[in-house]
């Protein structure tokens, strides 16, 4: 079959930020850039991504508006499915966990959260939270049925949302996240200093399952037994108030260490280079996570990292990290301690991970990605499928609650 001329619709309508604003605002540059003889028109409701994306003659952007969840879910079930057929897309692509029962063509979706398939097993939610997470799932799980492929950021995510999914090994596909280095690189002369003080850096939004409870009581512990250690600085916007709340008490029960710990809230994606520039060693405890962003842009900061021992952060960081349990305060005392205090220790970390670095970029996610859509239009040719149409459930058997898995001990605009 020839993919010349194709059209995709790459719907971002319940992208909010995190891993699948970053992914998204970097990947279909590099799509639209690859395949200058097709069309993608990306649908919107976040102001920031209209903003964010490069202006290209095959890149359309439609931008509908801030919307609630609920207009958001009744688009995605109601509204997207028609634009498809208006527009005569040949591929659906969904960047959330949510895809139309139906199109008019085939689908593809990206699975990144994870908390839709651990139903808040690993963390403590109210009664709303689960509500929400369950019904998620349920239209997760409908929309992993209803799509040729869907897409998974880890091979670790692959396998155990996979399952949880009931989605068979042929329609799982890993494609990992990337980075470009140069825009991360510590420049000659910072125009200005972050942080007055050393410091140790950790960047994520505010969940329970990112581990900053934990993270406090380590470095509480490191700096009673180092007086003089970098402080401790969290950067990340605000998701949860209740766990804010737990931090900020937690930071206050470290008596006159309280000075040295700095919850600084969200930083713009423009401003947050300059605060891994300046930080000595970037940690990452969380728990439950598809991929790791902020370890690539620690990587390709300069920067040793001590990360919770995951499958999924072994996945993507190999030797550049020194890995602790998640739930064991002490032992990540203990790494911190390692590579502050053990001669070499950091120098030889950074150097690993300017090497690893090299596994992830954003041309190949892009080319993988181009290929899955070329691979499911390629099959539609050869292999025709029946009319896609799919009922709801009017039960939904959902797949046990995972616990986080496996521990190791130790506006429009067209051309």
């Amino acid at each position: 079959m020839n993919p010349a001329g194709r059209k995709y619709l790459i719907d971002a309508s319940t992208i909010r930020g995190g891993g699948g604003f970053t992914h998204l605002v970097n990947v279909i540059p590099e799509l639209a850039r690859m395949a200058p003889q097709d069309s993608f028109r990306v649908i919107c409701c976040d102001k920031r991504i209209p903003a964010a994306l490069p202006e290209l003659a095959n890149l359309e952007v439609d931008y509908l508006g801030e919307m609630r969840l609920r207009d958001r879910v009744r688009f995605k079930y109601r509204g997207v499915a028609r634009r498809a057929a208006e527009w005569g897309a040949d591929l659906y692509f969904s960047c959330g966990e949510m895809a139309p029962l139906s199109a008019p063509c085939p689908m593809v979706a990206a699975f990144r959260n994870p908390n839709v398939f651990d139903l808040g097993a690993s963390y403590k939610l109210s009664w709303k939270q689960q509500l929400r997470l369950r019904l998620l799932n349920v239209a997760a799980r409908v929309s992993a049925r209803s799509c040729e492929r869907v897409m998974f950021v880890s091979e670790d995510s692959a396998r155990w949302m996979g399952d949880a999914a009931g989605l068979p090994m042929e329609k799982r596909v890993a494609i990992a996240h990337g980075i470009d280095p140069a825009r991360w690189r510590r420049p000659e002369r910072e125009q200005r200093e972050s942080h007055e003080r050393p410091y140790i850096l950790s960047v994520s939004s505010i969940y329970p399952y990112k581990n900053y409870l934990r993270l406090i009581e380590a470095y509480a512990e490191l700096a009673e037994s180092h007086p003089g250690v970098p402080d401790l600085v969290i950067v990340g916007d605000n998701q949860d108030d209740d766990y804010l709340a737990r931090m900020q008490a937690a930071r206050e029960a470290t008596g006159e260490l309280a000075e040295q710990i700095h919850i600084v809230g969200e930083v713009s994606y423009d401003e947050i280079h300059r605060w891994y520039h300046g930080a000595s060693l970037f940690v990452f405890p969380s728990y439950l996570e598809t991929f790791g962003i902020p370890m690539l842009e620690a990587m390709a900061a300069g920067l040793p990292i001590v990360a919770a021992d995951t499958p999924v952060f072994r996945e993507i960081a190999a030797d550049a990290a020194f890995y602790a349990d998640p739930f064991d305060a002490h032992a990540f005392a203990d790494a911190m301690s390692e590579v502050l205090f053990r001669p070499g220790a950091a120098a030889a970390l950074a150097k690993r991970g300017t090497e690893r670095l090299r596994e992830f970029t954003w041309r190949r996610s892009a080319s993988r990605l181009l290929a899955l859509f070329r691979s499911v239009l390629a099959h539609e040719a050869s292999a025709p499928q029946p009319a896609r149409a799919l009922a709801f459930p009017l039960t939904a058997t959902r797949p046990a609650a995972l616990a986080a898995p496996g521990f190791a001990t130790h506006v429009t605009r067209s051309h």
